[in-house]
């Protein structure tokens, strides 16, 4: 006996890549955290080192955390995180970003939400992201 899967069923479990991190993101969170130059492709590793490595879980993942993440989001930043993001991205885009209340970019949302399903083990340091070294 043959299992027929619908299509949507067949597209969840198509292997994840960048170009659909990135649109399930867009169709996900706020247009205003689609900002920078991070690729969507260095998450694929990232993501399957936890067993994420289909659109389905991926997008499990995201809308089990999306309110959390969008909470996170809407931190206010101390005024010496203020200052010191303004010497390093701009004082135009920090006070865009406090006026609106947005901080993280979707490559940081996503690392974010790893960090939450997984725990602290999940968090890439700039270590690993420099010499992509694994945890």
């Amino acid at each position: 006996m043959t299992i027929r899967l619908s299509a949507r069923a067949k597209r969840r479990e198509e292997l994840l890549s960048g170009e659909m991190i990135h649109r399930v993101m867009a169709n996900t969170f706020p247009r205003r955290n689609d900002y920078g130059h991070g690729s969507f492709e260095e998450l694929v590793p990232e993501l399957a080192k936890f067993g994420i490595t289909t659109l389905g879980k991926f997008q499990r993942l995201m809308i089990k955390h999306r309110k959390e993440l969008l909470r996170i989001d809407r931190d206010r930043l101390s005024p010496a995180e203020e200052r010191q993001y303004a010497e390093w991205w701009g004082a135009a885009f920090v006070a865009d970003a406090v006026r609106r209340q947005y901080w993280f970019a979707y490559p940081g949302l996503v690392r974010i939400a790893a960090e939450l399903e997984f725990g602290e083990g999940a968090a890439i340091t700039a270590t690993e992201l420099d010499h992509g070294d694994g945890p």
